[in-house]
């Protein structure tokens, strides 16, 4: 499959390449959490763990710049860092998974999960700067879409499998189950090429004139495009864009496990019903943000999201109910889904192809930033023995944030 030969063949690579990722995110971040929330680990615990292990995402600033500048291989610009980054991503899972336990400290499941958030983050990078080089403008919300989609259903089906794994064969088989289905999907990345002249599988090296831009040219490329108002606001909204997400996804696990009585299973199932609606709804936020803009997708989903918040804050009494509970778990999703994708759009479309990889993954690092703010926020919250209620109050308002600096933007940028 040679990439930039069509739309459709774009798309069908992409969304794969951004399914593969998701696989990892959904054991970590849904099942993982809500099975060691039944073993009585607290907000604090899962905030520690959760927060060490989503470091590498906030490194995705410094694997840019190497991913932009290091391009080795006749396989093409982002394929060697792709297919290199997926077999490394299985040979960790192989690895944790011969001394992978619940009886390590927090600390230490942090530790271990980075492993794996490093690699998928070296992955992510690569793809995302792939993804800038060969969509067209008027396909990146759809595509996008297409994309984060692909990548919620990778979630979806992960945390799901993940989570009948764990409790019928435990966490050790579990994780290297996980490394051998990953390494076997490496073999699709093979017969991938991003351009008709590239090499389907090469070990020999491009000569010095073939190679990208060198590592300053790339720095230097970033600090000129972040001085300016636009790309300084465009900062601003990532930094706070993800803060309440990140509260909420170390909260979610206790509120319904250790309050309102769900079986941990039952919560996962929901949580990956969810994000399977919430594959249609990253679609639509794509082809919305192509039609209209992304500015003003991203301002009526926080909107949403906020009163989303502020309803489990008046609705915590009742969310033992199935009903009520799986609704706000549902809809916080499709939410979430659905900002993404517009946000993805606004910022690779802010994004300057020649250093597409070190922008891009400059910008999501510190997105990936703004939800650890949340995550710690959440723990320093609980160690205060502040209320999960009251923890979603402050949710609610912090959901405002994301609107002021996209409000900011859109006047910087004329409009309306």
């Amino acid at each position: 499959m040679v990439l930039s030969n069509s739309r459709l063949n774009r798309r069908v690579g992409l969304s794969f390449l951004y399914f593969i990722q998701g696989v990892p995110q959904g054991l970590i971040y849904f099942s993982l959490i809500d099975w060691l929330a039944s073993k009585d680990f607290s907000i604090g615990d899962i905030a520690i763990i959760t927060s060490i292990a989503s470091l590498p995402w906030t490194l995705k600033f410094i694997i840019g710049p190497f991913v932009d500048s290091y391009q080795l291989s006749k396989m093409g610009k982002r394929k060697p860092w792709i297919l290199s980054s997926l077999i490394l991503l299985s040979l960790i899972f192989l690895f944790l998974s011969q001394f992978i336990s619940i009886h390590l400290s927090p600390v230490l499941i942090g530790l271990s999960l980075s492993l794996i958030i490093l690699s998928t983050s070296i992955l992510d990078v690569a793809t995302d700067g792939l993804a800038i080089d060969i969509l067209d403008k008027d396909e990146r919300g759809i595509s996008n879409g297409f994309m984060w989609g692909a990548r919620t259903l990778g979630v979806s089906i992960s945390a799901l499998i993940s989570s009948i794994l764990i409790r019928n064969y435990g966490l050790n088989q579990t994780f290297e189950l996980f490394g051998i289905t990953l390494l076997a999907s490496s073999l699709f990345i093979i017969f991938q090429k991003e351009n008709i002249t590239d090499k389907m599988i090469s070990f020999s090296k491009l000569s010095k004139k073939e190679q990208a831009i060198d590592l300053k040219k790339a720095l230097y490329g970033l600090y000129q495009t972040s001085v300016t108002p636009l790309i300084f606001m465009l900062i601003l909204f990532c930094l706070v864009s993800n803060i309440s997400f990140g509260m909420h996804y170390v909260s979610i696990s206790n509120l319904y496990t250790n309050i309102a009585g769900w079986d941990h299973e039952i919560l996962t199932k929901i949580r990956s019903l969810g994000l399977y609606i919430g594959i249609f709804s990253a679609i639509g936020g794509g082809y919305l943000s192509d039609k209209y803009s992304p500015y003003k997708i991203i301002i009526i989903s926080q909107l949403i999201i906020a009163l989303t918040m502020i309803s489990v804050f008046i609705l915590s009494g009742q969310i033992s109910n199935l009903y009520i509970g799986s609704l706000i778990l549902i809809l916080l999703s499709v939410m979430g889904s659905f900002v993404m994708s517009a946000s993805l759009s606004l910022c690779m479309g802010l994004s300057i192809k020649a250093i597409a990889a070190t922008q891009f993954a400059f910008l999501m690092s510190i997105r990936h930033f703004s939800r650890i703010i949340g995550e710690w926020l959440a723990g320093l919250l609980d160690y205060l023995s502040i209320s999960i209620n009251e923890i979603y109050l402050i949710m609610f308002l912090l959901s405002f944030l994301p609107i002021l600096t996209i409000q900011r933007m859109m006047v910087l940028n004329k409009i309306r």
